[in-house]
């Protein structure tokens, strides 16, 4: 099992006492499992260390390369997946088949869980580190079963041998459960501290809100995919959780949402991967979406002539995404776009020049001076626009249609757009483009996992996922495939059943 899923992880540890350094401190060299465990300190260290580690997993550009629902026209790299032909651009081996790096956060979350059970914290301090350890375990459980289907469940910290895939409804029964223990123990956004009594800003920690957020988002999953429908008015109920906990509020205006929500840490934030400037703690501008598909006018030194060979969306894709002429989506996403759709497509490539994330940091020397050097704003995973348009999806799939309504149009409220009508088509449909709308170039495979949790990838996904069969669907084409690394010396370890058929024949 150390094989395939990186069973054993140094303990590397950030020790400090700042309430949110385990941002901006690079790990001191900490001791062995021995002599650890036994004091708050500790377990402290060890949550950070976690917080860490599922920051470099899920911040990786590989999890964005995994991404087969973007909207852009030029799609560069990601045209094959976005086809869903995947075994044209990824092999075996393939980076983006690997879930080793989310099994590493599962395997620490794990041995947190272990040795909290052990030890005889304060209630206030266990709660808070057994709370973060659930959160997290269930959240990359969550992305797992999202992106591969079945999957390993590991819940030990010990090396297990050989394990094969569990189907991913009992994965996600698990991920449940953890949620629901978390909301328990976890005090409410506005309430969290540290070891030494300090406040914790970060929505990376994880607080009630977190929890029921992700639960809101797993049981809409579920109840599609599993054909559960009754699970539409759970994820209802954990969406209105959320909603009463008046410390999240959504941005005055959508220049808020570019200017405070995306840089992190704001009252519409709910769960993000929180970053800083410093050496240690920066992600590379390419290792961002908005690394791909921003230029001018954010990117220090470029023009409006500089070549984008990357992601591209065409100045006519905009508009019809955005079809309101008083969006101010269209003016704080996208600079200038009426202007530059005026001028010569051999400067502009007939492409928006997109500025929703608008704060990066510069080189100040060597060869790359004055270039780009990161973003600065956090990676929003879930926001409270995002469950205030998944609540509006859930209340249309279960009858309540003016409930449905009355949460779209305050999303399109705030971004001064018209009300949902009629005439627009089907209010399901007016949704799911008002999600693509609010939520472009954010999140987490954002639009994909829409797409397969409200059945239209046939409709708006592109390629092959046009023409997929309900057998096919059922044999996992919505997922991707195990990488050959699942498979060394694990004679249970199986190929997802379509993709041993579409290029990847292993076992």
């Amino acid at each position: 099992m150390k094989s395939i899923l990186y069973i054993f992880i140094p303990f590397v540890f950030i020790l400090n006492s700042c309430s949110n350094s385990f941002l901006v401190e690079e790990p001191k060299i900490s001791v062995t499992n021995n002599n650890f465990w036994k004091t708050d300190q500790d377990f402290q260290a060890a949550t950070m260390g976690l917080h860490s580690l599922f920051r470099s997993a899920h911040g990786s550009v590989i999890v964005q390369y995994r991404d087969r629902g973007l909207l852009f026209d030029n799609l560069a790299s990601w045209q094959n997946p976005c086809n869903n032909e995947l075994s044209r651009y990824w092999s075996m081996i393939s980076p983006e088949l690997d879930w080793r790096p989310e099994y590493k956060v599962i395997t620490f979350a794990n041995e947190i869980i272990y040795n909290l059970k052990k030890e005889n914290l304060a209630e206030k301090r266990y709660n808070h580190y057994m709370g973060q350890a659930l959160v997290l375990r269930a959240y990359m459980y969550f992305y797992i079963l999202r992106v591969w289907g079945d999957a390993p469940l590991i819940l030990n910290s010990e090396d297990t041998g050989e394990i094969g895939r569990t189907a991913w409804q009992e994965i996600a029964a698990q991920c449940i459960t953890d949620l629901q223990e978390a909301a328990k123990l976890l005090p409410h956004a506005d309430a969290q501290e540290d070891a030494n009594g300090e406040t914790l800003t970060s929505k990376q920690i994880a607080s009630q809100g977190t929890a029921h957020a992700i639960l809101a988002h797993l049981y809409a999953w579920k109840a599609t995919l599993n054909k559960e429908p009754e699970l539409n008015q759970l994820a209802i109920a954990e969406c209105d959780t959320v909603l009463s906990y008046k410390y999240y509020q959504l941005a005055g205006s959508i220049h808020d949402v570019c200017e405070t929500v995306m840089l992190g840490n704001s009252s519409e934030g709910i769960f993000e991967l929180d970053y800083r400037d410093t050496d240690f703690d920066f992600v590379t501008s390419g290792s961002r979406l908005a690394g791909f598909c921003q230029s001018f006018p954010i990117v220090p030194l470029a023009t409006p002539q500089t070549k984008r060979r990357n992601l591209r969306i065409n100045n006519t894709t905009v508009y019809a995404l955005y079809p309101d002429t008083n969006d101010d989506r269209r003016k704080e996403y996208f600079y200038e776009l009426d202007y530059y759709n005026s001028q010569s497509t051999s400067i502009t490539q007939g492409a928006a020049y997109i500025q929703k994330l608008r704060h990066y940091s510069k080189y100040t020397d060597g060869t790359q001076v004055g270039r780009i050097k990161s973003y600065l704003d956090n990676e929003i995973i879930i926001r409270l626009a995002d469950i205030i348009l998944l609540r509006a999806e859930l209340k249309a799939k279960t009858g309540d249609q003016a409930g449905a309504e009355v949460d779209l149009n305050r999303i399109r409220r705030r971004a001064n757009t018209s009300a949902y009508d009629a005439s627009e088509g089907s209010l399901k449909e007016a949704i799911q483009n008002e999600r693509d709308r609010e939520l472009f170039l954010e999140g987490i495979n954002t639009r994909f996992f829409d797409m397969v949790r409200n059945g239209m990838f046939r409709k708006k996904l592109r390629g092959k996922f046009k023409t997929l069969s309900d057998q096919d669907v059922e044999n996992g084409a919505l997922f991707v495939p195990v990488s050959s690394m699942a498979f060394s010396n694990n004679t249970r370890m199986i190929q997802t059943t379509y993709w041993k058929k579409n290029g990847y024949p292993h076992k």
